[in-house]
């Protein structure tokens, strides 16, 4: 059966990995190795306090357990699951012990052992005897990780399809992408660390975690208590065995009912206002009980306020408080680029509006109100708050210009990007566990981000002009331009959604039923259509990250936010490039820093932009042009989708 299943879980995986897919696992796998290293060199180092080492071995090894658990949260399920035998004679002791041999044979089980041989590095470094003991507590700690997350894999499956799960969801997403923003902050308490070491209470409790049992042990066996060193490799064993018994509980089909959602009254239903009347209120309200009932929909109310007020929160650590005024603008921006893909999320209900002619606009500008309801009264709250916290009145034009660019931006290019750029995923019915099984929806995130914060960029100039010229009248000009700027994108861009989805209605709907851009009549199947993302070779594809990276790196951390310390007038200089100048050059590098930034999200558009016309190149040459071809086809009949498997009702509620 190990056997059996260790070549199953190879064979899925040689199966289903693309190009781009195995560019970012080697992607991760570096990572991994460089975080497995970083967790090996303090093993070997002398440090001026005796026990820091020991304290900090713990705090990596709980970090890792933490990884372990949070990774399939946010990256989906592993290749096999206990699901794929349910119908299967097999106990399920032996399906466990199975399953765990073959997460045992990984890129990831490796890096996370080589990690964890700073344990015996440690141990050899006390004593020759607590290397015997060192080995078995790190294949328990090994079996522990490994277990720990599979356990915590299948309890979250039971929530991912609620609206509890999907809170959970969002907040441990945007705690993971905020703490990858700002983890240089950790950097700089390094110099404090290794003078002081760790607060007693803190090293007392992360010693008592199960993951630091066999740090415990090993000190015990160096020292000569072997009560001590025998106990805790007993008591992380015991752990392991309860953990592999509830993973045997918990193997096999779903058990808990999908959540039931009720519909409204009559009585409710019959107290509907003026703004749900007439075409364009029947689809605001369609979505409002969408973005109350979808659990997808309920990550993304979540992820933007969450990821807003970590990332504000962050900086607390050197007393900074200026970023607290824009808590609001952040969240709106983050919201903005984690629901560019309204359409896609919906999946083939979409013919539900095609079936209907004419009735695109009223469907898009619905879309855009239903966000502006939702995210809005939230955007302005966290602004006020944060206004009211930090305290400084000069901050107020600022933050409302950026709020109001952010929320009109917002509201426009997301629904004109769900169109341009629909990224297809599962039916709401069939929706899985984590938000990378929704669809790859990273390239569109990071567009959005890009062309909202653009959007709020002119607001921002007339502020930057206000305070540079001490003009207050300019200055508080800028949240009439915020809201103007707003305004206009959302007039405009949602026309433009509106009348894209009028021309390729049906396009779309193919693409969200096959997951393919549907042929035109005189190609073959395949010719066009296909995404850069799916072709680009691995060395290209790094390429097109690298320069996103740098285009972040640049533009916001090193770029803007120094802009924002200059004109607060706060002392911190923190890891800012441009504040570690002198004084007469820190405007000016600045500028340069933001002008990298661009020229880094001008790189990934290039390398984007090539490979696409390579690819329609390739098609131009390869598809025979017919002058007599046919119209491109109509809308699919609903029984054809119906069908093909798709629930379009249950999908619209």
């Amino acid at each position: 059966m190990v056997g059996v299943l260790i070549r199953m879980k190879l064979a899925v995986l040689r199966h289903r990995t693309t190009e781009a897919g195995t560019a970012l696992s080697g992607l991760g796998r570096t990572v991994g190795i460089c975080l497995a290293v970083t967790t090996l060199v303090p093993a070997f180092l002398d440090f001026s306090q005796p026990r820091l080492l020991m304290d900090l071995l713990a705090v990596t090894f709980a970090l890792w357990a933490l990884g372990w658990m949070v990774g399939p949260i946010f990256a989906g399920e592993p290749p096999l699951n206990g699901e794929h035998f349910h119908r299967q004679p097999i106990p399920r002791r032996t399906l466990a012990t199975g399953l765990l041999a073959a997460a045992l044979v990984a890129a990831t089980t490796a890096i996370t052992l080589t990690a964890f041989g700073a344990l015996i590095v440690f141990a050899a470094r006390l004593d020759p005897v607590a290397v015997v003991v060192s080995v078995p507590a790190v294949v328990l700690l090994l079996l522990l990780v490994v277990l720990l997350s599979r356990v915590v894999t299948l309890l979250f499956r039971s929530l991912a399809r609620s609206r509890v799960g999907g809170a959970v969801t969002a907040t441990v997403t945007a705690a993971m992408v905020s703490l990858c923003s700002f983890s240089w902050i950790l950097l700089i308490g390094i110099p404090l660390l290794l003078e002081y070491g760790f607060p007693a209470a803190f090293s007392m409790v992360v010693r008592a975690l199960p993951s630091s049992w066999g740090l415990l042990a090993v000190e015990a066996a160096a020292r000569g208590d072997w009560v001590w060193a025998v106990g805790p490799l007993v008591a992380q064993a015991v752990v392991v065995a309860a953990l592999f018994l509830a993973w045997c509980a918990l193997l096999g089909p779903q058990r808990l009912a999908r959540p039931v959602i009720r519909g409204s009254s009559a009585r409710r239903a019959a107290r509907r206002g003026p703004l749900f009347r007439g075409d364009q209120g029947a689809f605001y309200l369609k979505e409002l009980r969408t973005w109350w009932r979808d659990p997808v929909r309920t990550q993304g109310i979540v992820m933007g306020p969450a990821f807003s007020v970590i990332t504000v929160l962050f900086p607390l650590v050197f007393g900074f408080t200026a970023g607290f005024p824009f808590a609001g603008a952040l969240g709106a921006l983050m919201a903005a680029a984690t629901c560019a893909n309204l359409y896609g999320q919906d999946g083939t209900a979409l013919w539900l509006t095609l079936t209907v002619p004419g009735k695109e606009k009223a469907d898009v500008r619905a879309r855009q109100l239903g966000w502006l309801t939702v995210f809005g009264p939230l955007t302005l709250v966290l602004t006020l708050l944060g206004l009211l916290l930090h305290g400084d009145a000069s901050l107020v034009p600022w933050a409302l210009a950026a709020t109001f660019a952010a929320l009109g931006g917002g509201s426009g290019l997301l629904i004109w990007v769900s169109v341009v750029a629909l990224v297809p995923g599962p039916d709401p019915h069939r929706s899985k566990n984590a938000p990378m099984d929704h669809g790859d929806v990273t390239g569109q995130s990071f567009l959005m981000f890009f062309l909202v914060a653009l959007a709020m960029c002119p607001a921002l100039g007339v502020a930057w002009a206000g305070h540079a010229l001490d003009l207050p009248a300019l200055l508080w000009a800028s949240v009439p331009a915020g809201l103007l700027t707003g305004l206009l994108c959302h007039v405009t861009f949602g026309s433009l959604a509106a009348r894209e989805l009028r021309d390729r209605g049906p396009d779309l709907l193919h693409l969200m039923r096959s997951g393919a851009p549907a042929a035109a009549p005189d190609e073959p199947d395949g010719a066009t259509g296909t995404s850069p993302f799916e072709t680009l070779s691995g060395s290209r594809l790094t390429l097109l990250w690298t320069f996103l990276a740098v285009g972040i790196v640049g533009l916001f951390p090193q770029g803007l936010v120094p802009l924002a310390i200059k004109l607060d007038g706060a002392p911190d200089k923190v890891w800012f490039l441009a504040l570690h100048v002198p004084d007469p050059w820190q405007w000016p590098v600045a500028a340069i820093m933001i002008v990298i930034g661009l020229a880094g999200f001008r790189g990934a558009h290039l390398v984007y932009r090539t490979e696409k016309r390579r690819l329609q190149a390739v098609a131009d040459a390869t598809t025979p042009h017919d002058e007599d071809g046919g119209d491109g086809g109509g809308v699919p009949e609903p029984e054809a989708v119906m069908a093909d498997g798709a629930d379009p009702v249950g999908s619209a509620r």
